[in-house]
């Protein structure tokens, strides 16, 4: 399809604000934080206790920040996710969908779908649009947590579980989300070799 360009065109600038994110936004706010990771890099969340350290690693460079009159770490994360942050979320949910329907194209028509592809596509795109709401009030709390104005209202224990739990949701289901991708391509590649024939929809 003369439009699956601007497809893999959307993959690439998703792909590249994800690299710019990793190698220059994230490790310079970790830098500030004596090396701590941040929320959004660790998979599993970080418990109470990790979650208060980093909190007194933002405290403490809020502190800092304001002593020397430069941009605290905290700021520089609010920025993150009113910026790069806000963008990445959509751009990553539509370039999984995209995946998904490019796999059952083949050439310049559309494959004949079994059952399960197109259970495993409405699967994909159910997930992407789940990824996004829960990458959003992920970003959302851990604002409410890190932020400049809770530097000032203390640490806050029910929000750094309910971040846990965001954190831990939001890459399980991203791990589904790419794993169905995977299988959707693997049936097409079946299909383009005649290892499994196409079945039909009913109707």
């Amino acid at each position: 399809m003369k439009w699956f360009w601007t497809g893999w065109l959307l993959c690439l600038i998703t792909a590249g604000l994800f690299g710019y994110m990793a190698v220059i936004e994230v490790p310079a706010i970790s830098a500030m934080l004596g090396g701590m990771a941040l929320p959004d890099a660790m998979p599993l969340g970080y418990d109470e206790q990790g979650a208060r350290a980093l909190y007194e690693a933002f405290a403490a460079d809020f502190t800092a920040a304001q002593a020397e009159g430069r941009r605290s770490a905290s700021a520089a994360y609010l920025a993150m996710h009113a910026r790069s942050d806000l963008l990445l979320p959509p751009l990553l949910a539509a370039s999984l969908a995209f995946c998904a329907f490019a796999s059952i194209y083949t050439g310049r028509r559309q494959a004949e779908t079994s059952r399960l592809v197109s259970i495993g596509l409405g699967l994909v795109l159910a997930a992407a649009f789940v990824y996004l709401i829960c990458d959003f009030i992920e970003n959302a709390v851990a604002d409410a947590m890190y932020g400049p104005t809770a530097m000032k209202a203390g640490f806050n224990d029910q929000l750094a579980f309910a971040l846990k739990v965001l954190t831990i949701g939001k890459y399980s289901i991203l791990a589904v989300a790419f794993g169905l991708i995977a299988a959707l391509w693997i049936a097409r590649w079946k299909r383009g070799r005649g290892i499994v024939p196409d079945v039909s929809q009913d109707g």
